[in-house]
C-alpha cells in the first residue's frame, strides 16, 4: 500500500491510510464476518491536496483492505417522518460523508427502508433485502444482524454513546415501555415504480427524553473489556461485538428499565403526540 496523508492533527502529525489500517488491525476490526460502521472522520484537518472524493475513496480502500466479508453503513433518511418520498438510489443520507459516498459505490446494495436504510458491500446481501416494515423491529436489518454470528460495530470517529442505533432495536427486543411503534406513510420510488407504503418506527412517547446514560453504558464496556477504544489522530476509534454489546445493554435495562431515559417534569405519560420542529435525522 502506497502511504498517503489523509488528516493533519493539531500536533502537526499525519494520519495516513497505512496508519489508519494499522489502527483498525490493532483493535481486530478485521476479525469478524460483518462490520457495521458509524462514521464522523474527526481525526484532523483533511489533506487539502486531496479532493474530497479521493480522500473518501482512500478511506474506503482502507476498510476494504480489512478483508471483512460484509460491510454495512447506516444511510438513514427518515424520509416518511419528514414528509418526503424515498428513492433508494437518489435519497441522500445525512449519516456522514463517508456513508453517503459508500452508498453510491458500484456493487453496493441499499435497503428499501424509507426511515432507516442501510447500505451494504459484500456477501451477505440478505441483510438489506427482503426486510420488514418495522425499521427497528421484526425482519429489520438490525433483527437480521442479531441472528448472525461474529458481527462487530465499528465507530470510526464518533463515540458509541453518540450513535449506536442498534440500542433502539435492543429496546424493541426488550419491549421497553417508553417507546411505541408509530406508523409513517409515504411514497417509495424504486426500480422505475412508484407506490405508497407504510413503515413503523420505534419512537419515544412525547414525555420521554434521552439522558446521557448511553455514555455510561459505553464506559462500562471499556472498563470490562467488552469494547475497545483507541486514539486516531485528533479523534478515536471504538469497536464492540454485537453479542457483547447486547448483553451489556440488557444488564443496564435489568438494573433499571428506564436507565437510558428521563421524563419531562418527572412524569411518565404515554402521550403519542409526535412533533418534528426540524428535519428528523436521528431516532
Amino acid at each position: 500500500m502506497k502511504e498517503i496523508n489523509l488528516f493533519l492533527t493539531k500536533e502537526g502529525k499525519w494520519v495516513t491510510n497505512k496508519s489508519l489500517l494499522d489502527t483498525l488491525f490493532s483493535i481486530k476490526a478485521d476479525q469478524c464476518e460483518i462490520l457495521y460502521i458509524h462514521t464522523s472522520l474527526s481525526f484532523g484537518t483533511p489533506n487539502p491536496d486531496i479532493k474530497k472524493k479521493a480522500l473518501l475513496g482512500e478511506i474506503l480502500n482502507v476498510i476494504k483492505n480489512l478483508g471483512v466479508r460484509t460491510i454495512c453503513m447506516p444511510t438513514f433518511t427518515f424520509s416518511f417522518c419528514n414528509g418526503k418520498s424515498y428513492n433508494p438510489t437518489e435519497s441522500s443520507s445525512r449519516m456522514g460523508a463517508l456513508n453517503e459516498f459508500f452508498r453510491k459505490q458500484e456493487g453496493v446494495f441499499r435497503s428499501v427502508d424509507p426511515l432507516m436504510s442501510v447500505a451494504l458491500m459484500g456477501e451477505d446481501t440478505d441483510l438489506v433485502q427482503g426486510i420488514g416494515h418495522s425499521s427497528c423491529g421484526a425482519s429489520s436489518t438490525f433483527d437480521k444482524l442479531r441472528h448472525r454470528d461474529n458481527v462487530k460495530f465499528l465507530f470510526l470517529g464518533p463515540k458509541i454513546g453518540d450513535c449506536m442505533t442498534y440500542m433502539h432495536y435492543l429496546e424493541w427486543l426488550y419491549s421497553v415501555d417508553y417507546r411505541y411503534e408509530r406508523v409513517f406513510r409515504g411514497k417509495i420510488i424504486s426500480e422505475g415504480k412508484e407506490y405508497n407504503d407504510e413503515y413503523a418506527l420505534f419512537v419515544r412517547y412525547n414525555s420521554v427524553v434521552p439522558n446521557v446514560a448511553s455514555y455510561e453504558y459505553e464506559q462500562r464496556m471499556y472498563e470490562n473489556g467488552t469494547a475497545v477504544i483507541t486514539e486516531c489522530g485528533d479523534g478515536t476509534i471504538s469497536i464492540v461485538g454485537e453479542k457483547e454489546a447486547s448483553s451489556e445493554y440488557f444488564k443496564c435495562l435489568n438494573e433499571n428499565p428506564h436507565f437510558f431515559v428521563d421524563f419531562v417534569d418527572g412524569n411518565f405519560i404515554k402521550d403519542k403526540t409526535f412533533r418534528i420542529e426540524r428535519e428528523m435525522v436521528a431516532l
